[in-house]
This record gives C-alpha cells, sequence and structure tokens, in this order.
C-alpha cells in the first residue's frame, strides 16, 4: 500500500479548511495543487484532491485525473449540500459516467468570503447576484442560490468529510 497525498487548490480558504481535517483525521499532510506536477506519484499512493467549484467546474480536475490512477476527489462550493440536483449536475460536468462510477467524489458546502476573494471572482459573483436579482421566473433552487450569493457567509461542517475519510480507510483495508 501507497502513501496518502493530500493535494488542494483554495482561494479563499474553505477547501483549505476542509483538507486540513481530513489530514486530521488520516495522518496525512497538505501540499497546495502547485506541487502536484512535481510530486512524484507511484501506483499504490492514493491521491486525495480537493477543489472549489467555480462557474460550474471543479478547478484543475482534468489535470489531476489524467495523472492519478487511485484517486478520490473532493470538492468545496457556497451550494447548500441539500440541492442534490445541483451538486449532481456538478459532478456530470466534471466527471464522465465511467469516472463517476470509478473515482470516489464528494462535495462539501462551503460559503462565500467575498472578504477573500480576488477582484476578477468578486465582480463576477457581483454580477451572477445582479443578474438573479432580476430574473423574473426563478426556480426554487434559483431562487435559493440568488439570496445565498448577496452576502458572505460560513456553511462548512467537520461532519462533511467524514464519509471521505470512510472510503479512504475501506480503500486502505482492501489495500492492506
Amino acid at each position: 500500500m501507497g502513501k496518502i497525498m493530500l493535494f488542494v487548490h483554495s482561494k479563499s480558504g474553505f477547501t483549505k479548511r476542509y483538507a486540513d481535517w481530513i489530514a486530521q483525521e488520516l495522518g496525512c499532510d497538505v501540499k497546495p495543487y502547485k506541487e502536484f506536477e512535481k510530486t512524484d506519484i507511484k501506483t499504490g499512493d492514493m491521491v486525495i484532491f480537493g477543489s472549489r467549484v467555480f462557474a460550474g467546474k471543479v478547478q484543475y480536475l482534468d489535470k489531476v485525473k489524467v495523472r492519478a490512477q487511485n484517486l478520490i476527489v473532493f470538492a468545496t462550493g457556497a451550494t447548500p449540500a441539500a440541492a442534490t440536483d445541483v451538486i449532481d449536475g456538478i459532478w456530470s460536468g466534471n466527471l464522465s459516467e465511467t469516472e463517476r462510477q470509478s473515482i470516489p467524489h464528494f462535495y462539501m458546502q462551503s460559503g462565500l468570503d467575498y472578504g477573500k476573494m480576488g477582484f476578477l471572482d468578486r465582480t463576477l459573483m457581483k454580477m451572477v447576484a445582479k443578474f438573479m436579482s432580476k430574473k423574473k421566473e426563478k426556480s426554487k433552487d434559483e431562487s435559493a442560490f440568488a439570496q445565498a450569493i448577496t452576502a458572505s457567509y460560513d456553511i462548512s461542517s467537520k461532519e462533511y468529510v467524514m464519509p471521505l475519510v470512510q472510503c479512504v480507510n475501506e480503500k486502505q483495508k482492501v489495500q492492506a
């Protein structure tokens, strides 16, 4: 059995917080995504990759999928975990059907922090918020989304790492 490598891309700190909680539970180190390409990944190594959802995409996931054989993915976003249709759509847009069956993937609700966003991200979010507020007929999910992106908030919780931790522990038992 190889080692566990945990790589994370985090812009406003939510994904990094989840990565730290995962590392704490699994006893591994957290490395920034920037180190991913430089790291020697052996066949038996387990790679956990976490990133934010931005414009429906899990950032850098495509690059990680190409190189990591034994991959587990988690994504964070402002969408509440209860919005399962939206989250399923995110995964469908980021993983093929075969990948969704073979790559364990987990969504962890986080929040928004306008204070930690860069100018471009903050401007884009404000534009989306304005567009959504002007839309006449909104679905229930769109209404909730429009309300959620008006201000900073934090809905993250350590409980969301536990299914991923359990998955890693089960994979390690099988590999042992």
